[in-house]
Parts: structure tokens; C-alpha cells; sequence
């Protein structure tokens, strides 16, 4: 990854770590609204997609095939070692695609649980090694 791409994506993905943990303190206190929900919402799919673009862009610096399905893509990533962490891509694809497309059947709570449980850190995980391997 060339340095411009890397430097987008550390403050990238400082950003949503950042809103991300001051959302999940919202929502622990219990508070609820329209907002925070779909600040939620809009902040896991953009984590997502900066895993899903990040994962291409290490297929690509490695000279592997760059599928144009997201979980082709991770599963190409695991196939030449190059993803660092236990991350079930399969479901992480699949909610991305119910934020994306499903949007009127998203469990609200089920939403809020990724926040407040911290699931979402083993995207800023794999970001920040895949940017930062060392």
C-alpha cells in the first residue's frame, strides 16, 4: 500500500473508532433515538467498507486475483495468509449488505449490540495491521 493510501486510511479509521466509541457510550447509557441509531447504522457500514477496500488493495500489492464480491475477496485474503485476525467475514459481508440493502428489516438492537459489545473492534483490528503490519 502506498503511504497516501495508508495515511487516508489510519485517520480513516480513527475517525469511525472514535465515533464508534462515543456512540457505544450513548447507547450504554441508554439512550435511544433516530439519530444515534442511524449514525450507528452509517458508521459500521463505512468500517466495513474500509476493511472491504483495504483487503483489495493488499490482494492487489500482492499481485493475487481481486474478486468483485466482498467475501470472495476475504476468502482470496485467508487463502494467501494475509489476513491477521479470526474475523467471520461471511456474517461482517452479510450485515453490510442488510445496511446497505436491507435497511427496513434491520433489527434495531441487534444493531446496537455490535456497538455496545465492542464486535466492531475486530474491524479496526484488521484495518489498523493490514495498514500497520509490525
Amino acid at each position: 500500500m502506498d503511504d497516501p493510501y495508508r495515511d487516508a486510511m489510519r485517520e480513516h479509521l480513527a475517525q469511525l473508532a472514535e465515533e464508534l466509541e462515543e456512540i457505544a457510550g450513548q447507547l450504554q447509557e441508554g439512550k435511544r433515538s433516530a439519530i444515534l441509531y442511524r449514525a450507528t447504522e452509517r458508521n459500521l457500514q463505512l468500517l466495513i467498507e474500509a476493511c472491504i477496500g483495504i483487503a483489495r488493495r493488499a490482494l492487489k500489492d500482492h499481485g493475487a486475483e481481486v474478486p468483485t464480491e466482498a467475501r470472495r475477496v476475504f476468502s482470496r485474503l485467508r487463502t494467501h495468509d494475509l489476513d491477521p485476525t479470526d474475523a467471520d467475514w461471511n456474517r461482517i459481508v452479510g450485515m453490510r449488505n442488510a445496511l446497505i440493502h436491507d435497511y427496513l428489516d434491520l433489527n434495531p438492537e441487534r444493531i446496537a449490540e455490535v456497538v455496545t459489545t465492542g464486535k466492531y473492534r475486530v474491524l479496526l483490528e484488521f484495518g489498523r495491521r493490514m495498514i500497520d503490519p509490525s
